[in-house]
């Protein structure tokens, strides 16, 4: 399964455009907007909470409901990495805040070494075995997320015509190519997805139901902006897979990588049919 993975041509193609990604939304933002965000320290309170502790408590709670699964500790895994790098685009498109989408993805993943082990060791014995490369995960955040994200900005600032040429075309692009992807990736790993999509969907499903329901009342109680609530569901639903591939490596656990797959297709299609709805 992971080699599979790894040579899957749609997840690659995503991979290799997380750097324009967030190049894109980098032209999309600017200094005063994160200047502005900062003073609503609410909104990053209640995206923390939900990323570092709710969904971590549900994927507990999943893995007890279904203790006797091959996916039980899977279930937990998946929701306690960092939010994923899409989050942003799809924050755009559903005209939500992308420094916020931004910054709660930059920090959790900046952080991940500590939360992951800390949510390992509640549900696992063996999280003494498992360790992240701390400076790898820091290059790997500051190379494809922060540096393009910066350079967008600065090239709005510094460049307006050339920003504005490009950036019509560039939403379009990403915009489609998320939609393709989306669509693509299922089937070009049907044959690993379908002899586990029974029992990985009804986890999956019922995770995702509970991450949606229980983080809108939160968002809801919070009574924060319509963008910003608009972006923390968004982040709720969005979660890094190459991070629980990752994992499943670590800790030699080939059913996180199963499991990892079927949530992220899932996920995907929650998050963007959520990103072009025209509701909440």
């Amino acid at each position: 399964m992971a080699e599979a993975v790894n040579n899957s041509l749609p997840l690659n193609i995503v991979t290799l455009f997380i750097p324009v990604l967030f190049y894109f939304l980098g032209l999309k933002s600017n200094f005063e907007q994160f200047k502005d965000l900062f003073s609503e320290k609410k909104s990053l309170i209640y995206g923390f909470c939900i990323q570092l502790l709710l969904l971590p408590l549900i994927g507990i709670i999943i893995s007890e409901l279904f203790s006797t699964s091959l996916f039980a500790i899977a279930a937990v895994i998946v929701l306690i990495v960092p939010g994923g790098h899409v989050s942003g685009l799809l924050s755009h498109i559903k005209k939500g805040n992308v420094p916020l989408s931004v910054f709660l993805t930059s920090f959790a993943s900046m952080i991940s070494p500590l939360t992951i082990i800390f949510w390992l060791t509640v549900i696992t014995t063996r999280s003494g075995e498992f360790s992240i490369n701390l400076v790898e995960s820091l290059t790997q955040l500051i190379m494809f997320i922060l540096t393009p994200f910066v350079f967008g900005m600065i090239v709005k600032i510094k460049f307006p015509k050339f920003s504005n040429i490009i950036f019509n075309p560039l939403d379009k692009f990403l915009k489609i190519l998320i939609i393709v992807v989306s669509v693509w990736t299922p089937v070009d790993l049907a044959t690993y997805i379908l002899d586990n999509i029974r029992e990985g969907l009804m986890i999956s499903l019922l995770s995702l139901l509970a991450i949606f329901v229980s983080s809108r009342v939160l968002i809801k109680y919070s009574k924060i902006d319509i963008a910003n609530s608009k972006t923390l569901q968004i982040e709720a639903l969005c979660q890094n897979f190459p991070i629980v591939l990752g994992i499943s490596i670590a800790l030699e656990m080939p059913e996180v990588a199963i499991y990892g797959m079927i949530y992220y297709l899932i996920s995907m299609v929650f998050a963007v049919a959520y990103s072009f709805s025209k509701k909440f």
